[in-house]
């Protein structure tokens, strides 16, 4: 099989030859750039200029040669949101981002919210007042046609694109975390003109996306962080009240208009919304957080099997950068075990690999994958 239809295999919940594997394929299923000068040189490839095209993450773009080394199945499409060249820089650890939110950086850490455009307003007012971007000015599509025209003349990966798709966590970024959740509680008005507004702005954007290369992908995938390591961030009953119509928004958008794959990523607990996720559309789900409350990989893979792919699940929390060789193998077999019976199961780690993880362990999670994710499965 080539790598492109394995990917199509599993998330079409049939058996390939392999468990599919990504490291690059989603901006949560990557690498950090401190990290990935380390990884090269493990594998024993030429220190290059690690690139990187979102700046607040510093995510490393993943270079054919660490692709083909690992044998890795997913090849991102060049990023159309977010990019570095969009941003407007006020120092070198500050920058202000194409909604509006200035970003800092402390010594040695990641970028976190500043000062969030409605920090100090919630109002319905504020939502009219503010100076919002227009669709156009959340993407950058230049060349993006070719780009992925190129990627699919020259490679059998499957090729993934970052779509728009945020409810909660752009709530939290233009109003601040604290505030956001106490909106959720006591301001409802104010909380549906901004996801209003925000939502179709989105739409929007994706629209232009999808006009341009709907047709040359074979996964979609949108992210928005709705669980922490205990349980939910916000009630079920408010995620299906501000959240879920806003959700149904986006995805019947995107189903419209590609036949491309749907995955969402969602981190955390969020056992209680996988319903509501299957329902509205989508068909993979990343990172699945084993760690996390409710997240039993063999439980969500016994219940929720015939219709979701799972793409994940290698422990980031413990075992890649606290274990051995040994125990990232023993953990590679165990989610294939759990979630790889009959398809729906894409290999990677649990969000993206930071610098604490010895890159030992990163290259035998993708030794390991092939070794042991030969199907039949034993």
């Amino acid at each position: 099989m080539t790598h492109r239809e394995r990917v199509m295999a599993a998330l079409n919940h049939k058996e390939p030859d392999y468990v599919p594997m990504d490291l690059g394929g989603s901006l949560a299923s990557t690498i950090v750039v401190p990290a990935y000068g380390s990884l090269r040189a493990e594998l024993k490839l030429p220190a290059v200029q690690t690139r990187s095209d979102l700046r607040y993450a510093s995510l490393a773009v993943v270079d054919e040669d660490v692709r083909a080394a690992l044998d890795v199945d997913i090849v991102h499409a060049p990023r159309a949101f977010g990019t570095a060249d969009m941003a407007k820089v006020v120092s070198d650890d500050t920058f202000l981002d194409e909604w509006g939110v200035r970003w800092h950086r402390p010594d040695r850490g990641h970028y976190y919210v500043e000062d969030a455009p409605f920090a100090h307003e919630a109002a319905l007012g504020a939502v009219e007042r503010h100076s919002w971007p227009q669709a156009k000015d959340l993407v950058h599509a230049g060349g993006l046609a070719e780009a992925v025209a190129k990627l699919r003349s020259q490679t059998d990966c499957a090729i993934s694109l970052e779509l728009r798709g945020r409810t909660m966590s752009l709530g939290q970024f233009l109003r601040g975390f604290e505030n956001w959740l106490v909106d959720l509680a006591d301001n409802a008005p104010f909380v549906e003109a901004l996801m209003e507004r925000t939502t179709q702005l989105q739409v929007e954007a994706n629209e232009i996306i999808l006009g341009e290369v709907g047709h040359l992908v074979d996964i979609v995938y949108t992210s928005d962080d709705l669980g922490g390591q205990q349980g939910p961030l916000v009630s079920p009953e408010a995620v299906r009240r501000f959240f879920m119509p806003h959700f149904r928004a986006l995805w019947d958008h995107i189903r419209a208009n590609t036949t491309a794959m749907l995955m969402h990523h969602c981190c955390g607990s969020i056992y209680p919304f996988i319903p509501d996720f299957i329902e509205l559309g989508v068909q993979a789900l990343n990172p699945i957080q084993v760690s996390a409350c409710q997240m039993d990989p063999a439980r969500l893979k016994r219940e929720f099997g015939k219709d979701l792919c799972f793409w994940g699940g290698v422990d980031t929390r413990e075992v890649m950068p606290r274990g051995s060789p040994r125990d990232v193998r023993e953990e590679v077999r165990r989610r294939i075990r759990e979630m790889g019976r009959s398809g729906g199961y894409i290999l990677a780690a649990v969000h993206n690999i930071q610098v604490d993880v010895p890159p030992a362990n990163v290259v035998e999670l993708f030794r390991a994958g092939r070794e042991l994710g030969k199907y039949p499965l034993t």
